[in-house]
């Protein structure tokens, strides 16, 4: 790809599209010269697939057109739903060239789903040894189903952007929360959507964990319910929500620390709105480690414009410009 000046970063979910485009100075700086979101209608997604392509691209190009980014830019795209399978693997140590292959072959060990309906990608976290004491690689897989990315790239490519990467969204998010950690931090990262509850913790500025689940049919249309109509919610409904959290993450806690011996100082939260707030506060009460709400990308933030709200867009954006 051509060297670029500006970017665009577009996340997107059931309920809404994001996008922030990033413009990269000739010293390095970069700088947010453009962001903004759209609702989307409740019928448009379903089981992370855009349903409602007409309407999906209406959303699309009121996006684009007030917030007046360029449609010439780059564009990486990421997604999380339950389309995008996470799974935290080891491998036996090989040459660089080979390594994608014995990936390829193994991966079906750790992925529920036949790898063929996949496009699959990996990341190596770092090195260790296997059960015999044999060099090994732990690797984070990471899988999309395929027709969700065919999906994706026909309604991008009717839209007129050029999606240069597809990305999951929820990493966007991991690697700002590891950029902005210190050195020797053990901390998890807990993020709710509609779709997917997910969580990884992190140690040594490595991704050393991750789990991540479809939002249970027990509390699937309470959930949905809070991103789409919060204003609706009743308080049973948010103690479904909260219990929900305070189950997943206390038993990915206590597997990580039982597994790795790390004690986490602190879990983040992500969380947007005054309800997903008000979902980090009750969490906080009940969590036996501390809760956080990160404040990410503080150095773009200005009155009219919260960084924090968009810093997967922001992060996606910078995987074309500093690729």
């Amino acid at each position: 790809m051509a060297k670029v000046n500006s970017a665009i970063g577009i996340e997107y979910n059931s309920h809404e599209i994001k996008a922030v485009e990033l413009y990269k100075h000739s010293d390095g700086r970069l700088d947010v010269i453009t962001a903004g979101k759209e609702i989307l209608d409740e019928n448009v997604m379903g089981n992370g697939i855009i349903l409602e392509s007409s309407l999906f691209g209406v959303a699309l190009n009121d996006l684009i057109t007030k917030g007046k980014f360029n449609k010439t830019a780059p564009v990486v795209v990421g997604v999380n739903n339950e389309n995008v399978i996470m799974r935290y693997a080891t491998f036996p140590k090989v040459p660089d060239d080979k390594l994608r292959g014995v990936v390829t072959m193994q991966a079906q060990d750790f992925i529920p789903v036949p790898v063929s309906e996949l496009g699959l990608d990996f990341v190596v976290i770092d090195e260790t040894t296997d059960d015999d004491d044999q060099p090994a690689l732990n690797v984070l897989l990471v899988g999309a189903r395929n027709i969700m990315l065919d999906n994706l790239t026909q309604n991008f490519e009717e839209a007129k952007l050029e999606v240069v990467e597809i990305d999951s969204s929820f990493l966007a998010w991991c690697r700002v929360a590891i950029e902005e950690a210190g050195e020797d931090e053990v901390f998890g990262f807990l993020c709710l959507t509609d779709d997917v509850l997910d969580f990884v913790a992190v140690a040594d500025k490595e991704i050393k964990m991750v789990r991540s689940i479809n939002i249970p049919d027990r509390a699937m249309i309470e959930v949905k319910k809070a991103f789409n109509n919060p204003e609706e919610i009743i308080t049973t409904e948010m103690d479904l929500i909260v219990d929900l959290l305070y189950s997943e993450l206390s038993s990915s806690i206590n597997y990580f620390q039982m597994q790795t011996g790390y004690m986490l100082s602190k879990v983040l939260f992500s969380a947007a709105t005054d309800l997903q707030k008000e979902f980090a506060e009750k969490l906080a009460e009940k969590s036996y480690v501390p809760l956080e709400i990160p404040e990410f990308y503080k150095q773009y933030s200005e009155e009219a414009f919260d960084a924090s709200e968009f810093a997967g867009c922001i992060s996606l954006a910078k995987v074309a410009l500093e690729g």
